[in-house]
């Protein structure tokens, strides 16, 4: 998920110049991130769920699309009151909450794993 959220930001670091193409080239890298990040966790919520898997499956659909209608909202806010530099700045404090969350599932993921290993 590293790798995906990584490309993510150079994407969208590539949006802040003014030459179109390398903002649409940063447009596609976001874009490619974002949906692998978004596989990735997807199949982390199956693989992490004991039980009622089709449950927590449904409750990570419904913060993905809840999440996009808040921050969708919120992004208009930002481009009324900041520009572009604001939907830049409000895209990479959600990406570093979302890469904190990975990396701290990560390492509980594999203290779980080291318990196991250990038993």
């Amino acid at each position: 998920i590293g790798a995906a959220m990584g490309l993510m930001l150079v994407g969208l670091i590539l949006t802040a110049t003014s030459n179109l193409v390398i903002s649409i080239v940063g447009i596609v890298m976001l874009t490619c991130g974002f949906f692998g990040a978004h596989s990735i966790a997807s199949g982390w919520v199956s693989r992490r769920a004991l039980v009622a898997r089709a449950q927590a499956a449904s409750l990570y659909l419904f913060a993905y699309y809840a999440g996009s209608s808040i921050f969708g909202s919120l992004g208009g806010v930002f481009w009324a009151h900041f520009g572009w530099p604001g939907i830049m700045a409000l895209v990479g404090l959600l990406l570093a909450a979302g890469l904190y969350l990975a990396v701290r599932l990560n390492a509980r993921e594999q203290r779980e794993l080291c318990a196991q290993d250990g038993a």
